[in-house]
């Protein structure tokens, strides 16, 4: 299963529902796996916020979701690194 595939069907199955996402927020979940971003980096920050707009009616979107994905991970990696300095 493809990168994209894995993030959309991790979306469906967190939204209870085949989410219509537009061909925009394919491009941007592509854009993570060009950037390699882990896809259970991904995985695991979609999760929560999935849940938190699991109350909101409407279309789902990766604005929504993850706009900031590719900055959240470097944010992470740096965090990892002060750890493993201390």
């Amino acid at each position: 299963m493809s990168y994209v595939s894995t993030v959309v069907d991790f979306i469906n199955a967190c939204a209870g529902y085949p989410a219509p996402l537009s061909a925009e927020d394919y491009t941007a979940i592509a854009e993570w796996e060009k950037q390699e971003i882990p896809l259970g980096f991904v995985l695991d920050a979609l999760g929560p916020r999935l849940i938190d707009l699991g109350t909101r009616s409407g279309p789902l979107s990766i604005s929504d979701l993850g706009p900031n994905m590719g900055r959240e991970f470097a944010d992470w990696l740096v965090d990892q690194s002060l750890r493993e300095d201390h």
